[in-house]
């Protein structure tokens, strides 16, 4: 019998095994191939990457959640707005059937998190995904001069970023207590199944954790964003109100908007004068029709951190080394460089003005990432402490052997999901100036391959949005505008 159930485990591990590694080398090269065709600004085949990977439809239909929102935004960069709109309109049904999904599902994941590792499970959106999804589905929709839809986007961004915090606090809690129930039972299990193990799961938990933080320093200097809000999304949702705007409640909205926005930003000149503009309009004072013509710059600039792999030894108070391996791998935000410091717009040689930050997209993300990493440690070190039992037990009952391939099933499942929505920008830039009697604009920046030339629509207001991914990188734009 007990040869049997050694070789049924055998099997079993090493198809865990097979199933980890295959998985975690094909996402890997994917997601590599994919960052460096949309950081180099190949965003043709950044698309065509994501739209394979994803195995995205012409309908932008897909199971995969995270191609959809990388393939959704080159798909944006390439001027493709309506089938980039569709894809993000199948991220955000994928997002909604999370929310919904079935208990037997999660339970699932939850065995697999513990015994394997996350990167088997499905994508598991973060708040920020939500929100940049409807912003992106808002601006395509500007594009296209869809302003009816776009109204609608901008509505559930809103939305969602009032609803974020308690969302989170939801879904932080249901993690908390799934991991206390899987802890309780590793302990029960420890207690009463072998009554002499020199196993000690609390100290053990306990002792990791005070090692973990001691690797990660950077938590303590990273200020968040309060309650989750993206600055980004705030200052389009409140630009939109107010240049669209249809009534007193549109710019009451925008008012709103801008002046959290402004609470963030209080030395941007240019939310300074959009919140002062937005007030004087809601207030009567001012007309949409007598305002100056105006243009505004809104700079992507370089790209948002990628999630990398640390392994951190933790302390198993075991006695006659009855463990041969324990590390826990945990994720940390690699930050990527602005691709230029600022641009600068010029009428003819004319200095009008130079962009300044409007959002550090960084530190929304770290806003997220720092709520969220004591939930991370606690589940790393759960799953390690788990498979470091298993070996103890491997290596009690099938001597040498038996410790030695629970070791090799522990090294090769210790690995963190390195997955997230890399292609959104590290930081928004934002300028406003009067719109120039030549209708042309230069804009340059320091390193700029060549300076853009934009001739403006005839319109009162427009909107020029550039974006760059790295530096010397090749700067597209595209634009919109708006009559009073």
């Amino acid at each position: 019998m007990r040869t049997k159930e050694s070789k049924r485990s055998v099997f079993l591990l090493f198809t865990a095994l097979s199933l980890a590694g295959c998985n975690a080398i094909q996402t890997k090269q994917q997601s590599s191939s994919f960052d460096q065709q949309f950081e180099t600004g190949q965003f043709q085949a950044a698309a065509d990457t994501a739209l394979s990977a994803g195995d995205i439809t012409p309908d932008g239909e897909s199971n995969s959640l995270l191609w959809s929102l990388q393939g959704g935004t080159a798909l944006s960069a390439l001027g493709q707005y309506e089938f980039s709109n569709k894809v993000f309109d199948s991220a955000e049904s994928m997002m909604k059937a999370e929310d919904t999904e079935n208990v037997g599902r999660k339970g699932l994941e939850i065995i697999t998190t513990a015994l394997v590792n996350n990167s088997l499970n499905r994508y598991s959106p973060t708040v920020y995904d939500g929100v940049m999804t409807n912003t992106y589905k808002a601006f395509n929709s500007m594009f296209l001069h869809d302003f009816q839809n776009a109204r609608i986007e901008f509505n559930r961004a809103a939305d969602r970023q009032r609803r974020a915090e308690e969302e989170f606090k939801d879904k932080l809690a249901e993690k908390q207590k799934e991991l206390a129930e899987k802890e309780a039972k590793a302990k029960h299990s420890e207690t009463s199944t072998d009554k002499s193990s020199p196993f000690d799961y609390q100290r053990s938990s306990t002792q990791s954790e005070s090692v973990v933080y001691k690797q990660y320093p950077e938590l303590k200097e990273w200020q968040a964003y309060p309650d989750y809000v993206n600055p980004y999304t705030d200052y389009l949702h409140g630009l939109y109100f107010m240049l669209s705007s249809q009534d007193k409640s549109d710019l009451s909205k925008a008012r709103t908007s801008m002046r959290r926005v402004a609470g963030m930003n209080p030395n941007n000149p240019a939310v300074k004068t959009d919140l002062k503009v937005a007030d004087k309009l809601r207030r009567g004072q001012w007309s949409k029709k007598r305002l100056n013509p105006a243009v505004w710059v809104i700079f992507e600039n370089g790209l948002a951190p990628t999630i990398k792999e640390t392994l951190i030894p933790i302390p198993l108070f075991l006695v006659n080394n009855k463990v041969d391996y324990a590390q826990i791998a945990l994720p940390k935000l690699s930050h990527r460089a602005k691709a230029y410091p600022y641009l600068e717009i010029f009428d003819g040689k004319k200095s009008l003005g130079k962009t300044t930050q409007l959002a550090d997209i960084d530190r929304v993300i770290q806003t997220e990432f720092k709520k969220e990493f004591p939930l991370k440690v606690t589940e790393a070190i759960s799953s390690s402490l788990i498979k470091a039992y298993i070996q103890y037990k491997a290596k009690k009952e099938a001597g040498a052997v038996g410790g030695l391939l629970a070791a090799v099933y522990q090294v090769a499942t210790t690995h963190v999901d390195t997955r997230s929505w890399s292609s959104l920008p590290k930081e928004v830039q934002l300028a406003r100036i009067r719109k120039p009697k030549s209708n042309t604009l230069n804009i340059n920046a320091p390193g700029f391959p060549a300076p853009l030339k934009i001739d403006l629509p005839d319109s009162r207001f427009t909107v020029i949005y550039v974006k760059a991914t790295a530096p010397g990188s090749t700067p597209i734009y595209k634009l919109t505008s708006f009559d009073a």
